[in-house]
């Protein structure tokens, strides 16, 4: 990893891991540099932004069909 610039692969795999854990403030610098930059990784990003979400609004969803 470069100090100051993450490669796509490395954008792709922290914007992934964003899931799940809270990044630190240096992570959250150099990807929204990164995505500032990259049109294709700044569309992962949505991407993964958009099924975190929807994830987490399935059991709202599922406990609205019971009834």
């Amino acid at each position: 990893m470069s100090k100051f610039m993450y490669s796509c692969e490395e954008a792709s795999e922290i914007s992934s891991r964003a899931m799940d854990a809270p990044l630190t403030l240096w992570e959250r610098t150099l990807l929204r540099m990164h995505l500032l930059l990259c049109d294709r990784c700044s569309n992962f990003s949505r991407q993964i932004e958009f099924l975190r979400r929807a994830s987490g609004k399935l059991p709202e969803i599922l406990e609205k069909e019971k009834d």
